[in-house]
């Protein structure tokens, strides 16, 4: 199965400080994200505040992901976040249930696992999944980095069908176009403002973060790389930089929460551990987004 465009890790939309899920809010967000053009979506990632959703949430969450996506067949990629392997197994059958099309499984983080660790796990949850998975590499969250090595043992695997790469190491990206077969695989890009480069080293698209904000750019710019302008992607990529900080800024999702409630998208609640912004962050993503005319 092919991953090609577009995917949005979607945020979860809270009712109120109780952090109630707004499941209708999360419908309508998902419906203006299609309308945007996106290919897909990805919930209950880290975006959407995975590690402190119930099994329920998350469940209803995959289905009415899968509900919206289906009748454009846009393609739907669960999050399954976990250091323990027998959960996300778990939590990866839950989500193939719910009808999602693959799962986004990240380094195991904490356990610190070696190279061998990595390559047992993931391969137990190839052998035991029915959905293809898509690896996850974010050093800066996990503490945990893959070696090209691991990747090239993993690709071989039929069921491991690509990555989200957000290790913001160029060089380890250089190294990745040479030692890998990109054409195989789909390598996505996780660092949105790495999005162009990853797509002119032969990637096939995006799983982003601030496309929830802005998801007509990153279709744009996805639509500028497949018809290689690359001048005008690269000028594009540089113009969203100062929103894309923002968006970074603090802990991924507040900012975003934060700019979609300045959109009239949501309600501006995260749960804990996680809190809003501070103010000086609420100025600079204002800012951000009223010079790329958002607001």
């Amino acid at each position: 199965m092919d991953f090609k465009g577009v995917f949005v890790a979607t945020v979860t939309p809270f009712l109120n400080k109780s952090s109630e899920v707004d499941f209708k809010g999360y419908k309508d967000h998902l419906n203006w994200l299609m309308a945007s053009g996106v290919d897909g979506f990805v919930p209950c990632g880290t975006t959407g505040e995975g590690p402190c959703l119930s099994d329920l949430e998350r469940q209803k969450l995959i289905e009415l992901s899968c509900e919206i996506a289906e009748p454009k067949k846009l393609k739907v990629i669960a999050g399954c976040a976990s250091n323990a392997t027998a959960t996300v197994l778990k939590m990866i059958l839950a989500a193939k249930e719910a009808g999602a099309h693959a799962a986004l499984v990240v380094t195991p983080y904490y356990n610190k696992p070696t190279q061998e660790g990595l390559i047992a796990h993931y391969e137990f949850l190839a052998d035991h999944s029915s959905i293809p998975l898509i690896l996850y590499h974010v050093p800066g969250r996990t503490n945990v980095t893959f070696q090209l090595a691991t990747l090239q043992k993993l690709f071989s695997h039929r069921n491991i069908i690509g990555i989200k790469e957000a290790s913001g190491n160029y060089g380890f990206w250089m190294a990745m176009a040479e030692k890998l077969d990109w054409n195989s695989k789909s390598i996505l890009a996780g660092d949105d403002d790495a999005f162009v480069l990853i797509q002119q080293l032969g990637g096939k698209g995006i799983i982003s973060a601030t496309a929830n904000i802005a998801p007509e750019v990153f279709v744009k710019l996805f639509q500028l790389t497949e018809a290689g302008d690359w001048a005008q992607a690269f000028k594009l990529q540089k113009k969203i930089y100062p929103l894309i900080q923002a968006m970074f800024s603090e802990t991924n999702p507040s900012p975003i929460k934060y700019g979609l409630k300045l959109l009239n998208r949501m309600e501006n609640n995260v749960r804990l551990p996680l809190v809003t912004v501070l103010p000086k962050t609420e100025i600079r993503i204002s800012e951000s987004m009223k010079a790329l005319g958002l607001l």
